[in-house]
């Protein structure tokens, strides 16, 4: 009874109930894609073409548990701060960092997949 009491006081909580659905549908597609994924995918594209941007199938997880520890990170300042305007941002940050997760990950997939 304790939690839901607290998950109603947060301002703005559907934006992070959407970044936290979008974390579990990456993990979900990380997970089902696996096998089809060969054992070094594209993940460093600030890095110089070449195998300097090549990293395990197993950094992808990494990827969105960044984006989990994010949205984390703003919930707990969202409920910690009074500014309304501030509170929004932080919302809508982690939503969009989460939507930028998924994508990246959802080309990565599709880019190197065997399908």
């Amino acid at each position: 009874m304790f939690y839901p009491m607290l998950w109603k006081k947060i301002a703005f909580r559907n934006y992070f109930l959407v970044a936290g659905i979008l974390f579990f549908l990456s993990m979900a597609g990380i997970v089902i894609a696996r096998n089809s994924l060969p054992p070094l995918v594209p993940l460093y594209y600030g890095k110089p073409t070449g195998e300097d941007q090549l990293a395990s199938t197993a950094f992808l997880f990494v990827v969105p548990c960044v984006s989990l520890l994010i949205t984390i990170i703003n919930l707990l300042i969202n409920r910690s701060i009074n500014d309304e305007f501030i509170k929004r941002i932080l919302a809508v940050s982690a939503l969009i960092v989460s939507l930028m997760t998924t994508v990246t990950i959802t080309k990565i997939i599709l880019l190197v997949g065997f399908f």
